[in-house]
């Protein structure tokens, strides 16, 4: 009795109590979730050229307490997978229950593997990321990891819509691991990720890239960016950078060559940054155009500061539109003084230095500003010409395309639209937009900027024939990030305009930036290049020059 009484005490609480654990448990001896990837979206470019891609590929797998011989397993896979037999053999020895030998191979080779049929290892279907033009915008489009998720750059970014949601099947096997016939089966199938359509157009971006690199080995340059930008709608129509990688191989690159240089990076703009304190001054009314400055070639702003022009010179009398032109570090810096700290630091602001301008992209840095409370005496004088602050060259490509767009800063942007599961394609909201000077302001900067690229301004090599060209030189040192001051001998070189001038909001910006080059000025190593670019991005949007019609079928990438 006392013996029953025990075994059914016992029965009890196995079927009663305990009923509902010891049915899970047994479950989860039998039944497998196996999860089931969903496609990753693809990347296009703005006329739907194939950007980034998944492509089928296999992985094998095993699961080592069902493999009977692990080396002899191991010499015969070590062959197809290309890896070492004692390696593959410590894994198939192991106690895991289950380990992955080779991930994304290609589909042929994993249906080597599945002939073999060795007992305890197996092949799934995978998708591998891959770049079909290799380098071509990799610091924009970025790359994806071994487990499918984005790293970098877009793929990071839109890494929500890009990757999907996952499915997963449920399987009742035995304890070896074979299916149990007539067993519990369950599908949840995958849902593909969206596609994402870029800004950028594909030929133009690799002009961009080919022109740059070139600049940079023929001027022995560290390395550089170009931006090209649509200002009336703010749209990235390329975007290079150097160093560079490819992102078929991003595991043997270096972090400097994965860099999106253009958004991540600061530097000192240098000249080109006298747009913005010309536009300031036109937009309070301290000068026009054609306002008479006395310019000497140097000017003692403090006790212990005294700032030089470019070239010695006698004390001159020219219109405030030389100034620009001949980009006389002086005469600015004596139309800052009219204008005053805090108004030339309000336009700077107004024009997005000191933050983000909000483009699509991980990473962005907002430059630096120093708040104009905290000033000192050589500010105002540095601030002027570009010494004092430091932008990306995406923030001063959107200062001149807000010039170039009558006076109205549009946030820019790297993707148009998404084309979700069912193949719907959705355009992305507008970017923000808002004036930040007048159109007569930036009319009359627009012509000022004209004169630059005019005989006896420092940006000639800028000039395309058939098309009005504005723009501005710039030459700036390069602070040392280790101590205090800046690097001997080192300078950032630029060019930055925008053309057609006299068809500014339909033309395109463009934005060259060499870092380090030999000669140091940018209206030499950099306005050829920008001069190339420009005139390739025109032929691509069709801008005709003025008085020629474009013939039927030319143009394009709109």
């Amino acid at each position: 009795m006392v013996g029953f009484t025990v075994i059914s005490a016992r029965l009890v609480a196995l079927q009663v109590v305990d009923s509902s654990n010891l049915a899970a448990a047994a479950a989860g001896q039998r039944l497998r979730k196996v999860e089931l990837p969903a496609g990753r979206g693809r990347i296009f470019d703005r006329n739907g050229r194939d950007l980034a891609l998944s492509v089928d590929a296999r992985t094998v797998y095993a699961q080592p307490p069902l493999v009977a011989d692990p080396r002899r397993t191991a010499a015969r896979l070590a062959p197809l997978l290309k890896i070492g037999r004692g390696e593959l053999a410590a894994k198939l020895g192991g106690d895991a229950p289950f380990v992955y030998l080779a991930r994304k191979v290609r589909p042929v080779v994993g249906a080597r593997v599945a002939r073999l049929r060795l007992a305890g290892v197996g092949v799934l279907d995978d998708s591998r990321r891959t770049y079909p033009d290799g380098r071509l915008a990799a610091q924009v489009l970025g790359f994806v990891g071994t487990d499918g998720d984005g790293l970098a750059g877009l793929e990071l970014h839109y890494e929500s819509l890009l990757q999907g949601r996952a499915g997963w099947t449920l399987l009742e096997q035995d304890p070896r691991g074979r299916p149990i016939p007539r067993g519990r089966r369950h599908v949840q199938p995958p849902v593909p990720g969206s596609d994402v359509v870029t800004t950028l157009d594909a030929p133009l971006q690799f002009k961009a890239e080919d022109a740059l690199a070139r600049a940079v080995r023929r001027h022995h340059a560290h390395g550089g960016s170009i931006v090209v930008l649509s200002p009336a709608g703010g749209e990235v129509l390329a975007m290079a950078n150097l160093p560079a990688f490819d992102p078929n191989g991003f595991a043997r690159s270096k972090p400097a060559q994965r860099r999106n240089r253009a958004v991540v990076d600061a530097f000192e703009p240098g000249s080109t940054n006298k747009t913005i304190t010309a536009a300031a001054a036109l937009e309070a009314g301290v000068v026009t155009p054609r306002t008479r400055l006395r310019v000497p070639d140097q000017l003692r702003l403090c006790p212990n500061k005294t700032f030089h022009d470019a070239h010695r010179h006698g004390l001159e009398t020219i219109p405030f539109s030389r100034v620009v032109a001949e980009s006389s570090n002086v005469g600015t810096i004596r139309v800052a003084q009219r204008l005053g700290a805090r108004r030339l630091a309000a336009a700077a602001a107004a024009f997005g230095y000191g933050r983000p301008t909000g483009i699509d992209f991980p990473g962005e840095s907002p430059g630096l500003v120093t708040p104009v409370e905290r000033w000192r005496c050589t500010d105002l004088g540095v601030n002027a010409i570009g010494q004092g602050v430091a932008v990306t060259v995406l923030q001063m490509a959107s200062v001149y395309a807000t010039v170039a767009n009558g006076g109205v800063l549009v946030e820019p942007s790297l993707v148009r639209g998404v084309v979700d599961p069912w193949g719907r394609y959705r355009d992305l909201p507008p970017t923000p937009a808002r004036r930040v000077v007048s159109e007569k302001t930036a009319r009359d900067l627009t012509r000022i900027l004209t004169g630059v690229v005019k005989e006896g301004g420092t940006g000639t090599e800028a000039a395309i024939g058939g098309y009005q060209v504005a723009g501005k030189t710039g030459t700036a040192r390069v602070p040392d990030t280790r101590k205090s001051g800046y690097i001997p001998g080192a300078y950032i070189a630029s060019f930055i305009g925008f053309a057609p001038a006299d068809r500014a909001r339909d033309g395109v910006v463009v934005a060259v930036v060499l870092d380090r080059p030999t000669p140091i000025y940018g209206g030499l190593v950099a306005a050829p290049t920008f001069r190339e670019v420009a005139s390739f991005a025109m032929q691509r949007l069709g801008l005709a020059p003025r008085g020629h019609r474009r013939p039927a079928g030319e143009g394009g990438g709109r």
